[in-house]
């Protein structure tokens, strides 16, 4: 039950994780083809084009935040868990085939 709908503004619910690897393209505009471009991207830390960037550099409001650093092969095995993540959809006590 929402009882204060003025501060769910701009908020969304976050996707379970759960058959990831089965749902590309990813992130908002669909840019990336796979979840190591996804984990690549959070690991550059880009700077957003336009607003601020979640991925803060320590700086405004999340001072606390740091940057994210994983070598290539962490960045593969990252993405390599995220696709173990993947098995049949259970509903009410049913298991469904996977999509």
């Amino acid at each position: 039950m929402v009882t204060d709908p003025a501060g769910l503004e701009a908020a969304f619910k976050t996707p379970s994780l759960r058959n990831v690897a089965m749902r590309p393209p990813y992130m908002h505009a669909g840019q990336f083809a796979n979840l190591e471009e996804v984990v690549g991207h959070y690991a550059r830390s880009p700077a957003a084009t336009v607003g601020h960037s979640e991925l803060a550099h320590g700086e405004g409001a999340h001072k606390e935040r740091k940057p994210i650093k994983l070598s290539e092969r962490e960045i593969r095995d990252v993405a390599a868990f995220l696709g173990t993540l993947s098995g049949g959809i259970v509903e009410r006590g049913k298991l469904l085939t996977s999509p």
